[in-house]
């Protein structure tokens, strides 16, 4: 009883503005929130509070895309190895990179340079030409491990690999818009609308020309 009562109250309190950076709460259309705050519900009316009007509670995120625990996400998911698999680049190198300048999104390990690398904490020569190799290796991956590795919501690695089936390369993906997104297998609405919202963002699409100048596949078919 009291457990039950402890909780509502959590959930009647829960934050509008996410603590950390003080950003307005954004609702998450499907699935888990993106930022280490707690996750708000919200009511039948679409208010927060209570639960969603399917009777599942809805999850609520910080939108920031600039706060260090969301590009550290992003990040260490283009090196893992659902994504691009850039070996040897595990979460805590994935810190040091961040914390050094030295990439801020995937797009920038494409301008590294083995000088840079070795000068790594706990990277000597040999970890470091490791590394560098594994970066160009990555390169040549499945375009679907790209698109997993760009981290929009809702688009998971399975949902990556059936959205690159109807299509010859990302760039034709994003260009075909939310109707002809429907039409193709598999595809939600959910997942449609992200599309769209995440290419419809111009950092969005700067950062997929610079991963394509930085020798990065997009093609569907290598």
């Amino acid at each position: 009883m009291f457990g039950n009562l402890m909780a509502r109250h959590v959930e009647l309190n829960a934050p509008e503005t996410c603590p950390e950076c003080g950003s307005q709460l954004a609702r998450d259309a499907g699935g888990r929130g993106e930022h280490p705050c707690e996750p708000r519900k919200e009511s039948k009316d679409g208010s927060p509070g209570g639960g969603g009007s399917s009777g599942q509670p809805a999850i609520w995120h910080c939108p920031n895309p600039d706060f260090p625990p969301q590009v550290l996400k992003r990040v260490a998911l283009w090196a893992a190895p659902e994504a691009v698999d850039i070996a040897g680049c595990d979460a805590a190198l994935v810190a040091q990179l961040l914390q050094c300048g030295l990439v801020r999104d995937a797009a920038e390990f494409y301008r590294l340079k083995l000088a840079e690398i070795v000068l790594l904490e706990g990277v000597d020569e040999t970890k470091s030409r490791l590394l560098w190799d594994a970066i160009k290796a990555s390169k040549q991956r499945e375009a679907w491990r790209v698109l997993f590795g760009l981290h929009i919501p809702n688009i998971g690695a399975a949902g990556a690999r059936a959205l690159c089936e109807g299509v010859a390369s990302l760039e034709d993906l994003f260009a075909m818009g939310r109707e002809r997104l429907l039409r193709l297998e598999g595809v939600t609405e959910v997942m449609a609308r992200s599309l769209t919202q995440w290419f419809g963002d111009p950092v969005n699409r700067k950062l997929l020309k610079r991963l394509e100048k930085g020798g990065v596949n997009l093609k569907t078919a290598l």
